[in-house]
């Protein structure tokens, strides 16, 4: 009976530690909370690109510090055409808890392939941090 309850609360013990740690691990950075960039194909071409970026407070710059963008013309071999920078794009950074703008477009060719890969920024005056987030491939519309 004693041998029961004693592998019991190591059970226990070890289902709560591994609670604990899926809840401490969901949060991306002490600076960054989520992030995303999400590429839209418009008519025409037309590529916008969509900086989602989550703190975790108020931070003095928050966004991205750079996006470089991809296109292939069958899908498989790409190679970079364009690089965006906040310098450059005052869109792709901001200030606050929460940064979501269309922070650039590009104007490709109907029927290639894109994709991007950008650097998603959060900071303040203890620190920041930097993760890189590539997004899905999507193809450029009549």
């Amino acid at each position: 009976m004693k041998r029961t309850k004693i592998v019991s609360l190591l059970l226990l013990i070890c289902v709560t530690a591994s609670l604990l740690c899926v809840q401490a691990s969901a949060r991306s950075s002490n600076y960054l909370d989520a992030y995303r960039v999400v590429l839209t194909p418009q008519s025409g071409g037309k590529i916008v690109i969509t900086v989602d970026v989550d703190g975790i407070r108020n931070m003095t710059q928050i966004g991205a510090s750079t996006i470089f963008l991809y296109e292939s013309r069958n899908g498989t071999d790409f190679t970079r055409i364009k690089t965006y920078n906040y310098e450059d794009y005052p869109t792709m950074m901001g200030s606050g808890i929460h940064h979501y703008k269309d922070a650039a477009t590009y104007y490709g060719v109907v029927g290639r392939y894109y994709y991007a890969t950008a650097y998603c920024y959060a900071g303040d005056e203890t620190g920041y941090d930097e993760k890189s987030y590539t997004t899905s491939i999507v193809r450029a519309k009549a």
